[in-house]
């Protein structure tokens, strides 16, 4: 390879002269100003062109290598010249322990087998914060594996303790020497009616004498579905289209332990339809409410039921459906956010059957085998 070098005046005219004089062979490799001295004190810029021609070989593709090789040396150095920088820094700075952990701050506080717990319940609905709440008063501290562990070896058993520091239940406890009135209320198509009759029929079994009032004279059907159920079941049933009527029914069935009162369905957002619902119930003696929720239902959509219908003064929820759902985590987060306690489970179309009274067993049953 030759080397030459030409004054121009720009590097179009280098290009051209470069060509016309070496041809293809012929690369240009680098330029630079440079000051020619013209007379005493003048002096013009010229630009020096450093041309590369080819011998044998394609000086184009020798240089292209060349370069390539030039840059990965640069790379090189630049990279060398960060870790001596790294190294230098960390020699300069001064040791410092890590300060300890405290105990229970996240989820490495808890043993392998209390995270499998909470991994269960979060896969069936139980939101995360809520889940830990509950893991943490399923476990103790165990000094062997400085973990929190579970108290007991069965997780089922564990897992009770857990919900009954965290969620509550209510039993409803009537008596046959004062006469109770229980009012089922919530949205439309949540099972009031079919849990009603449910209800009627089980503390009819327990020696109560029970009867019905409804309220629900306006959906089609409705009475006569009802109607069919107490039939079978031999107990009274009364409709009442006004406030009046119902006080006046309560009266004519005064006699009974227990009167359940069906209500319609009514959208928790119509304020003027649960405004006429309050006109019905209140300053009914003796009057407890529980709320009707299906666990089918959106989270979002339970928790605005609990919030509207509170203002009629429930005492309880009751939730149906959990033959449909494969998510009944909504019933411990429901309880768990709105304090309201747990009374009834509902889990199918069987009157009598299909009805269970909410105890920690069987949610703890619902959450860990999906069954009660």
């Amino acid at each position: 390879m030759k080397i030459k070098k030409i004054l121009v005046d720009s590097l179009q005219e280098a290009v051209e002269l470069t060509k016309s004089m070496y041809g293809d062979k012929a690369t240009i490799m680098s330029t630079k100003v440079v000051k020619i001295k013209k007379w005493f004190f003048f002096s013009t810029n010229k630009l020096e062109v450093t041309i590369g021609i080819a011998d044998n070989e394609d000086f184009q593709t020798h240089f292209n290598k060349e370069k390539e090789l030039y840059n990965e040396i640069e790379q090189i150095k630049s990279t060398l010249k960060d870790v001596v920088n790294v190294v230098k820094n960390v020699k300069q700075e001064p040791s410092i322990q890590p300060s300890p952990k405290p105990q229970y701050q996240d989820n490495e506080d808890f043993s392998l087998r209390a995270m499998n717990l909470a991994t269960k319940l979060i896969n069936v609905g139980v939101e995360q914060d809520i889940a830990k709440k509950i893991l943490e008063d399923s476990c103790g501290f165990d000094i062997n594996i400085n973990r929190l562990d579970l108290k007991y070896e069965d997780d089922y058993e564990s897992l009770k303790e857990g919900l009954s520091k965290n969620i509550s239940l209510k039993a409803l406890d009537f008596s046959k020497s004062v006469l109770s009135i229980l009012a089922l209320v919530g949205p439309t198509g949540v099972g009031k009616t079919t849990t009603i009759a449910k209800l009627a029929y089980m503390y009819k079994t327990q020696g109560f004498k029970t009867g019905v009032i409804t309220l629900d004279s306006y959906r089609t059907g409705a009475v006569q579905q009802l109607q069919s159920y107490v039939s079978l079941l031999e107990m009274p049933l009364r409709v009442a289209d006004t406030p009046q009527k119902l006080r006046e029914h309560i009266g004519e069935l005064s006699g009974l332990d227990i009167i359940f009162i069906d209500t319609a369905g009514r959208s928790q957002y119509d304020a003027i339809r649960l405004k006429e619902l309050k006109h019905y119930l209140e300053n009914v003696p003796s009057l407890e409410i529980a709320l009707t929720v299906s666990t089918t239902t959106d989270e979002r959509i339970i928790l605005d039921s609990a919030k509207k219908f509170g203002e009629l003064g429930i005492k309880s929820i009751i939730f149906t459906k959990l033959d449909e759902t494969v998510y009944p985590g909504c019933i411990v987060n429901t309880s768990f956010k709105t304090n309201i306690p747990i009374s009834f489970f509902t889990f199918g179309q069987k009157v009598p059957n299909d009805i269970e009274l909410a105890t920690y067993d069987n949610i703890a049953n619902i959450l860990l085998r999906g069954t009660l």
